[in-house]
């Protein structure tokens, strides 16, 4: 009879040599990430990452840790300048979903900015958003008239988040919301990193008649520390490429549309 052979678990030592290496090419870990890819629990990752803020090496923030240089996350601003072609691609294809005399809500994100700053030609479209980015970007424009959820002020994301912007929500209905995501696993769907973000994500989804993700080829295959949404509470993904066939599939088994440029 045949033995099956487990593959030897790292040693703390090489997990957290691995964990620095993350750190310095993507500037954040994720707690269920990591967890993942050493076949560990999320209690072993945590100590891990313990001891190396003890160590002068990281700093834990929800979910994940970031190098320890580094004392906030990376502002919108700096991640408007990430796959900003691709972005506004996506951004187009989602700008032809888009009928004048609808009601829509943009929720914060970088490719639902480059889409507010797409939104020309309306005569008397309504968007709201939590995003005080995108309200500036979608006044710019005569036919877009523009409501801001209240809520508190999140400085890195310059957007208004917390219990007063999802009772907003919860009064409201939409033609069409288009949100992003900090990624998109075919196990887990539509994943963020930031449980606030999510909330709102979450409310909207219902709140709205047909749902649309914006999201660039960069957010296939990622780990979040929250599951936003399963891919059959989506009714369209907008991309700017063809998806990896395992998400493919998981996209296809709940029907959900895939549009890309």
């Amino acid at each position: 009879m045949k033995r099956c052979t487990r593959k030897p678990l790292m040693s703390s030592e090489v997990r957290k040599e691995v964990i620095l290496e993350r750190l310095g090419r993507d500037q954040r870990v994720s707690v269920l990430e990591l967890s993942t890819e050493f076949g560990v629990s999320g209690e072993t990752v945590r100590r891990d990452l313990k001891d190396l803020e003890a160590e002068g090496a990281v700093r834990r923030v929800h979910g994940g840790a970031i190098p320890a240089g580094r004392t906030t996350d990376t502002p919108i601003t700096e991640r408007i300048k990430l796959n900003a072609i691709e972005k506004d691609e996506v951004a187009g294809v989602a700008r032809g979903l888009i009928n004048d005399d609808c009601v829509i809500f943009l929720d914060t994100g970088t490719t639902t900015l480059a889409l507010a700053r797409r939104l020309i030609g309306f005569k008397k479209l309504r968007l709201y958003t939590n995003s005080l980015m995108i309200a500036q970007a979608a006044c710019q424009h005569f036919g877009v008239k523009v409501q801001v959820t209240p809520g508190n002020l999140r400085p890195i994301e310059q957007d208004l988040v917390g219990y007063d912007t999802l009772s907003y929500i919860q009064q409201l209905h939409f033609d069409m919301v288009f949100t992003g995501a900090a990624a998109i696993n075919a196990d887990y769907g539509f994943m963020d990193y930031e449980e606030d973000e999510a909330r709102i994500r979450q409310a909207l989804l219902t709140r709205s008649s047909r749902s649309v993700m914006l999201a660039d080829h960069s957010k296939f295959g990622r780990i979040g520390n929250v599951i936003t949404a399963p891919f059959s509470q989506i009714s369209a993904l907008v991309t700017d490429r063809r998806p990896p066939e395992d998400i493919v599939g998981a996209v296809r088994a709940e029907e959900l549309e895939i549009i890309h440029a």
